[in-house]
């Protein structure tokens, strides 16, 4: 089995890499950061142009029909440069949404992707319904013209930022509305995360759409909402990949340059022998993450959970792991908010946490 990229995917990354190398570096981070921003609409465009939005998406969107393997590359880039854009939330969940519920207007929404002219953000999560993507507490009556929802979702990633909102809503069963961001009678709760990354709580109090607004058909989204979550969980593993890498090059580098009693304290056998430890879960968490990018274009539906799951699951725990490991081997300024490892840190922790944590992926993968 060949487990080489394509000349096409590695000229991908290297052009992303070159571009954010150029635009979006450590301290550009801290500026977002403390100014409370968590979109920079420079950068977005700069990504667009790039291609990395269209890369996924159908040709008949203006997209160059890629696959999940593509996304992952593009989201371990992302995570190594920690960039917060709404990269998952637009090209990851909205634009399968779209695409699986089709539609005469799907192609001009998903081409409004591919250019970044339009972001997007899928709310499936509610508040007491810990990792259930199913709970749908969020309910929809129908009108004399279309729709009325209320209810609440939390913790939508991008929802601070996006025009459009896709959530799940019960109307006799598991189904998918889009929402205009300033419709009347939402509420729209902005905040960052841990990692500086946006997201929203989104409250409907008889909130009116018209009978086009449902995507696809009613109580028909239930495999189209679990699909996304796959997707969106994958993307992640790649993405903590992405900054767990950059995260071994630090580390690496600090016991290289950092010295005690005269040497270098990466000659100490016990730090040696913690970082071979650390090294050994990278290639366990690497293959696994590199199967479920695989599996996450899976048709069957059990396959491609056992693969997320299992990759969830190994990714969360070394990431954790590494975090852990990595603060105690640089010593106090691993805690600082000048150096970059507590950022990392923080990433690696809001990704094992979204869409589904280590244990739930854990008890799915038994389940299983």
């Amino acid at each position: 089995m060949n487990f080489d990229y394509s000349e096409e995917q590695k000229m991908l990354v290297q052009s992303l890499e070159r571009t954010l190398a150029k635009t979006y570096d450590f301290e550009a981070y801290r500026s977002q950061l403390a100014t409370k921003t968590s979109h920079d609409p420079a950068l977005w465009n700069n990504l667009a142009e790039l291609g990395i939005m269209a890369m996924p998406l159908p040709e008949a969107a203006g997209g160059f029909d890629g696959n999940h393997t593509d996304i992952a590359l593009i989201s371990a880039e992302l995570g190594r440069r920690l960039v917060p854009e709404p990269y998952v939330s637009n090209v990851v969940l909205a634009a399968f949404v779209l695409n699986a519920c089709g539609g005469e207007a799907a192609m001009d929404q998903l081409g409004a992707i591919a250019t970044g002219e339009t972001k997007y953000a899928v709310g499936f999560y509610e508040p007491g319904e810990r990792h259930n993507p199913l709970a749908l507490g969020t309910k929809a009556g129908k009108t004399d013209d279309g729709w009325s929802i209320s209810g609440h979702k939390a913790v939508v990633l991008g929802g601070d930022t996006a025009s459009q909102l896709i959530v799940s809503v019960d109307a006799g069963g598991a189904s998918l509305f889009m929402v205009p961001a300033d419709a009347d009678g939402l509420t729209v709760r902005k905040y960052q995360l841990l990692d500086g990354r946006g997201a929203a709580d989104l409250i409907f109090n008889n909130v009116s759409v018209g009978a086009d607004a449902l995507l696809g058909e009613a109580g028909k989204a239930e495999g189209i909402i679990i699909e996304a979550v796959d997707r969106g969980a994958a993307a992640l593993v790649a993405d903590s990949l992405g900054a767990i890498e950059e995260i071994i090059e630090m580390t690496k580098e600090y016991l290289r340059t950092r010295t005690q009693f005269g040497r270098p304290i990466g000659s100490f056998q016990v730090l040696a022998h913690r970082m071979v430890d650390l090294l050994v879960d990278y290639e366990q968490a690497k293959s696994m993450s590199m199967e479920a990018s695989v599996e996450a274009n899976n048709g069957n539906t059990t396959d491609r959970q056992k693969a997320i799951s299992a990759a969830k699951t190994k990714v969360g725990a070394v990431s954790r792991k590494f975090g852990k490991e990595s603060i105690q081997m640089h010593g106090g300024i691993g805690m600082t908010d000048e150096y970059a490892l507590g950022a990392y840190v923080k990433r690696l922790l809001v990704n094992e946490t979204l869409f589904g944590d280590t244990d739930y992926h854990l008890e799915r993968y038994s389940s299983l």
